[in-house]
């Protein structure tokens, strides 16, 4: 299995998000800064070989943006792709018809 990599804190802390994967995991972290619950990274997963546009998201979790969170985010996230990576692998059939539809964004 690939190896995880994060972003260093800072990157966060500027209020950067991230994308990458582990293997056929996606996932993607986005920070929230001075919300009601302190600063936040919200990680989200999903099984590939869609972009997220193109998925349905499994799991979503917080993590305290702080170096303990970032260390408990990246736990998490391997822990994760294990489980992602040791599904059966999925025909091109399968992955089509998992396949959703973007969402047009609403009038405002």
């Amino acid at each position: 299995m690939a190896e995880l990599f994060l972003p260093v804190l800072s990157h966060f802390q500027n209020e950067n998000p991230w994308t990458s994967s582990i293997g056929r995991m996606r996932f993607r972290v986005i920070p929230t800064l001075s919300g009601e619950e302190g600063d936040i990274l919200t990680a989200e997963v999903w099984e590939g070989p869609w972009a997220y546009e193109f998925s349905t998201v499994e799991t979503t979790a917080s993590f305290p943006l702080s170096p303990d969170g970032l260390s408990a985010l990246s736990e998490w996230l391997i822990q994760w792709g294990e489980t992602v990576n040791a599904r059966p692998e999925r025909t091109l059939a399968e992955n089509i018809t998992r396949r959703v539809e973007p969402q047009a964004p609403a009038d405002s």
